[in-house]
């Protein structure tokens, strides 16, 4: 079963490539899994982070491998905090509408998503933190640190190129400058979104 799933992905995979013009495309399946199923240093991570509401962990495959995710609300807040398979942190990200960003760069991405784009909705804005460990739980607590971390920001994007209407994962530095763009081939493309 699992083996024909795989195929199934790397057929759609071969046959999208042609179609989406110069962005990449990202093929990912998530799914639920138990807390027992989770690397320690993933667990021991989230316990110095303080989080008071229940903590749900997925299993996320895609085109650059497996990765765990744990997902909680924190502060009103959607968070998302991205593993590697041994546990390691990757990145933070926190769900945040688009009027939340500074002005100059609200305009410089949406200058952007013109340049690319007929026409383009924002489905979901996450605010994304990428440094070391305790860089990390310092900025989840407190939103603030003075040690060296990455702000970007990642777009979920219903976009219309000439006739045909995708959704797009688009990830801008905190300068506005566009750093990836990947067309979602995904069975769950709703969980991104969500």
């Amino acid at each position: 079963m699992f083996h024909r799933y795989i195929l199934i992905l790397t057929c759609c995979f071969s046959v999208t490539s042609t179609l989406s013009g110069y962005a990449q495309n990202k093929v990912e399946k998530e799914y639920r899994i138990k807390k027992t199923e989770v690397p320690k240093n993933a667990l021991d991570f989230i316990n110095k982070c303080s989080f008071k509401k229940k903590i749900k962990w997925y299993a996320e495959e895609s085109q650059d491998g497996k990765s765990i995710e744990a997902k909680t609300y924190h502060q009103n807040r959607k968070y998302s905090i991205e593993f590697d398979s041994s546990g390691k942190p990757e990145d933070v990200e926190i769900k945040i509408p688009f009027s939340t960003i500074p002005n100059d760069l609200q305009n410089r991405i949406q200058s952007s998503l013109d340049s690319i784009f007929v026409k383009s909705k924002i489905k979901k804005i996450q605010k994304q933190w990428i440094s070391d460990r305790s860089t990390l739980i310092s900025l989840i607590k407190r939103e603030t640190t003075r040690n060296k971390h990455t702000t970007n920001y990642e777009l979920i994007i219903k976009g219309k190129k000439e006739k045909h209407s995708d959704y797009y994962e688009l990830l801008y530095s905190d300068k506005g400058v566009l750093l990836q763009m990947l067309r979602i081939v995904s069975a769950n493309t709703d969980n991104l979104i969500y």
